[in-house]
């Protein structure tokens, strides 16, 4: 991803380069229009950098990348309307510098305002996420936990049991809800014994009771 941003940066360089040079070979009248809309372009420039780094920031994961990209298409849009703005300005020099300022600064809140907006999604998506994997996590443990023990057991009739038992969570409903604390505490408290009892039978047949009463109710809550 590094060598991917610098090479971006390499080409953004290049771009601004070819920029200038169309905008001074150009022999055009170097007006108080120009000179508005050159900044603000060269604005636009810049803040690419600000943009690419505002959607990666310092995390590189694939869903990271994923998110980011609407932050940088919209950068990308921003920078094409300003060259746009300012290949006008340049033809037309003879525009009241007024026209320049609204125009330009109209492009740039515009842009800001979706970049700020996109940047707000995605940290509501990875919110939302965040939330979601921690209450599904209860029940992959707990399914995890389980399966473990089936493998190890060495009696036939025990490890069957497990086996079913882990068949039954990985059914469940993943989701928690806060209505579920208390059923849910006293089953990790039933999975926890389970480890070191030399009843687990009857164990399972609570903890299979108890799974049966969080599925209906999560059933109920949605």
């Amino acid at each position: 991803m590094k060598k991917n941003t610098k090479r971006v940066y390499i080409i953004l360089g290049i771009t601004f380069a070819l920029f200038n040079v169309i905008a001074f070979a150009v022999p055009t009248a170097k007006t108080a229009t120009f000179w508005i809309a050159y900044a603000f372009t060269a604005v636009a420039f810049v803040l690419q950098i600000g943009t690419w780094n505002a959607a990666f920031k310092t995390d590189d994961t694939l869903k990271s990348k994923f998110l980011g990209i609407p932050i940088i298409h919209i950068g990308i849009v921003y920078l094409a309307f300003q060259l746009i703005a300012f290949a006008v300005f340049m033809v037309f020099p003879i525009i009241p510098s007024w026209v320049a300022v609204i125009i330009c600064a109209l492009i740039l809140g515009i842009s800001a305002i979706c970049l700020i907006s996109a940047d707000a999604a995605r940290g509501e998506i990875a919110r939302v996420e965040e939330k979601v994997n921690s209450k599904v996590f209860y029940i992959r443990e707990l399914q995890v936990d389980v399966e473990m023990l089936a493998e190890q057991e060495q009696n036939p009739e025990t490890k069957i049991a497990l086996a079913k038992l882990a068949e039954k969570i990985r059914y469940s409903d993943p989701m928690s809800s806060e209505v579920l604390t208390d059923l849910e505490a006293k089953i990790k408290e039933k999975a926890t014994a389970l480890k070191t009892t030399d009843n687990k039978l009857e164990i399972i047949t609570e903890l299979d009771s108890l799974l049966t009463q969080r599925n209906k109710k999560s059933k109920i809550l949605k």
